[in-house]
This record gives C-alpha cells, structure tokens and sequence, in this order.
C-alpha cells in the first residue's frame, strides 16, 4: 500500500472509531427514556447502568437542569411538585417517612410502612409498589385525599407504624407504637393483605397478652410487672410465625430480645443482659448496653446493633449468646438496616441518621466497605468498582429501610423520608423510582 493510501485508511479507521465512541452511552440500553442524557465520562461509559437513567454524572442530578429521577426526592415533591410513578401519594402529607416492609415476590411488589404526622395524632399507612412499573396503592391505614383525612379498611388505629412483615399464615403483621402511653405502648397488628383490616394481636406491658416480667422488686403500678419495649426492633420468625421485639430499661428488666408467641399469649427472653433486681440474665457475651436498632434473620442468627456502644451482634436464639462482629468502634459508620446478599456474600447496612452511609460488610474478611468513598480500591471489591452517586450520594438522610431485590440484585432503599430509590452496585448508579 502506498504511503497516501495508508494515510487515508488510516483516517478512515480514526473516523470511525470516533464516530463509535461519540455515539456509545452509559446505559445499556440505547433506547432507554434517558439515554440521551447518558453520562460522558470514560468510567461511566466502561461501567453501563442497566438503569433507566444515569444519575452518576452531576448535570442530570443537579437542581438546575437536572432531571427528576436523579435529584433529591425531597427537593422534587415538596418543592417542585412532582410525584415519580403513578397512584396515590403521601410524599406531601405532615412529618410522613417510610419505615419498613418487606418485597413480595409472589406478586411482584414491595410493600411498605408509613409513618407520618407528629405526637399524639400520628398515624400509620400500608403501601404497595409495582416493582415493574413502581405505581402505588394504598392499603390500610390513615391516609389524606383532596377533602382531607380519610381511613382505607376497618381497625384500630396503627399510630407510628414502625414495621410490617409477612406471617406464614398469609396475614400481614405490623409494629406499631403509641407515644406517651402509659403502659403498653408497643402493639402488633395483623393485617388482611386483601381487605387491609386491621386486628391488634398483642399489646405491651398489660396483663391481657403475654408479657416477660421484668423482675423488679419494687411495683408502683401494674406495667412495671414487665420490661419496656422498644420502637425499632420486629421481625417474625419464618419457622414457627412467632415475633420478635426488643426492651430496654434497666430499672424495667434489662436489655435485650423477647418473643412473643403467634397468638400473644405468651412472652419469652431470646437473650437478656443488664442489672435487673432478681439477677436474671440470658446467653453470655457483651452487655446489649442502649436500645437495639433494627432486626435481621439469616442463616438461624439474629443480627442487630446497639446504640450504647455501636455493636454489631451476632445472636444464637436458641442460646442467646451474643457475639460481637464489631465493638466500640466507628464501624460500622451505617445501622439499624442489615440485609445478606448472598450473590456477593456480604451484609449491606444502612441506616444512620444524619449520614450518606452505606456499608458492605465482608464476614468472611472482616472488612467494610464504605459505598460512596472506599469504592474499588481493595481487590476484594473488585464487584464494585465506582463509588455510589446518584439520588443515594446527594442525600443527606437514608435513616429509612433497605431491601434486596434478589430478581435483579439491586438494593432499595426508603430515601430521604418519601422516597423510594433502586442502587445498582455494581455501576454506583441509582435512580428514583416512586414517591
């Protein structure tokens, strides 16, 4: 071939690859609604979101001339007005944030509880989302409309509703808690997933359901019989449907897990440390020292944090024997949300207030990762090589529940108080879904 003719092939071969590259997005699919906001950078381009947006690049998340699905949930209902996904919404009702629930794989939707207004006039809503095409319906509980407040189903009220889980009976069960009341502020509800009628099953702290004393010697009045539960900790136990819920309170009967028998009729102590008056303890390991926060089941474990020390435990139910995987130590910087992901062989955990913190957590290693700035940098991380952007990075609370889509093994998060957003690990992109 002649110098010229190299020459031009040459150009030919450079236009190409230019026009190539010019062309290729950062999505995987090019006809995706956002493609043609696809990020530019090298990285993002190497790293494609299956997403249907990518949020990763600053232009498409930020306030001005950003786009809807990768901006501050927050900022995009209360302050632009804007609701993503069909179906009645809460995101504009008083004080409302999501607080738990559970993806119902059976029929494809995540269903959630709500908690909003304040004090004594809190209420609680159940919510499902399409997991296809992330609309919403509204299932039981306290909800507003364009003449104001109205009740969906027939039942006593949830008040804060902290929780709802699936019974192994079909039913719903909900966690709910009524502040200032004397007594038995913790409840638990069970709920027709089909009507959304709402029955109490359990109450804390009064003689008429099962109730794990609380071992004092001194009682001035009938609910100091027992401990005092907690808000944050439930869960029912696949095996058998019973619940587990948490106390704290040394002067009430300790620190530590109880559970309550599927009917309500009785309370027994799954692990229990602290000074009680008769001495009673349950399992050895380290004092369960401040309430615990959130609630997971693997692998016949139970995992939780306490707030005293930020200890993350591992506990034998049949012994109560406590483990501590961390102690007194900044790490792990995220809890109360603990979910295993048995694809990557890691816990993730979420949920500290007044932090962007999500955390992987290796047991196998013992090491943490911490989602949005140790990205990549360790080989056994090599599943995750971009830090966390998107509507999940410029958040400045993500104090809200976390879930595992095993389908697509992507992490959903209750984000910003309203919102619900979808990370991909494995690119560190996310978008919002619903809200």
């Amino acid at each position: 071939m002649k110098p010229l003719a190299l020459l031009s092939g040459m150009l030919i071969a450079t236009t190409l690859a230019t026009t190539v590259q010019a062309e290729e997005i950062s999505l995987t699919d090019a006809s995706a609604p956002y493609a043609s906001r696809s990020c530019p950078l090298t990285h993002h381009i190497a790293h494609k979101t299956a997403l249907p947006a990518d949020c990763r690049c600053g232009t498409n998340r930020s306030n001005t001339g950003g786009i809807h699905v990768c901006q501050r949930p927050y900022e995009v209902a209360r302050n632009m007005g804007v609701n993503i996904g069909k179906g009645p919404s809460f995101a504009n009702y008083y004080n409302a944030h999501l607080t738990g629930g559970f993806i119902d794989y059976a029929n494809n939707e995540l269903i959630a509880s709500v908690q909003w207004d304040a004090g004594a006039e809190s209420k609680g809503l159940v919510v499902a989302y399409n997991l296809d095409d992330w609309s919403r319906r509204f299932i039981s509980g306290d909800a507003e409309d364009e003449y104001g407040h109205k009740v969906i189903a027939e039942g006593p009220r949830f008040f804060e509703l902290k929780e709802i889980q699936p019974g192994i009976d079909g039913f719903w069960y909900g966690f709910g808690y009524e502040q200032g009341k004397s007594g038995g502020g913790a409840r638990i509800f069970r709920i027709n997933p089909k009507t959304g009628e709402r029955h109490v099953i359990w109450q804390g702290r009064t003689a008429d359901y099962g109730q794990c004393p609380s071992g004092r010697k001194t009682i001035r009045r009938p609910s100091q019989q027992y401990v005092q539960y907690t808000q944050d900790v439930f869960t029912v136990d696949p095996k058998d449907g019973s619940f587990l819920v948490a106390f704290s309170n040394n002067k009430m009967g300790g620190t530590g897990l109880a559970r309550i028998s599927p009917d309500g009729s009785q309370c027994d102590f799954v692990t229990l440390s602290g000074r009680r008056d008769d001495g009673l303890k349950k399992g050895r390991g380290f004092n369960m020292r401040g309430p615990m926060l959130g609630i997971y089941l693997h692998d016949g474990k139970i995992y939780t944090h306490s707030t005293g020390e930020k200890t993350f435990f591992e506990i034998d139910p049949a012994s109560g024997d406590r483990k501590a995987l961390t102690r007194r130590s900044p790490r792990p910087p995220a809890w109360r949300r603990v979910v295993w992901d048995e694809q990557r062989k890691v816990f993730w955990v979420s949920g500290k207030m007044n932090s962007v913190t999500v955390t992987a957590y290796d047991p196998a290693l013992n090491k943490y990762l911490v989602a949005h700035k140790t990205c990549g940098k360790k080989s056994h991380w090599g599943w995750f090589p971009l830090c966390m952007q998107g509507p999940m990075r410029i958040n400045s609370l993500n104090y809200g529940p976390m879930w595992l889509n095993k389908n697509t093994g992507n992490l959903i998060f209750g984000q910003d108080a309203i919102g619900i957003v979808e990370f991909e690990p494995e690119t560190g992109n996310s978008i919002n879904r619903s809200f």
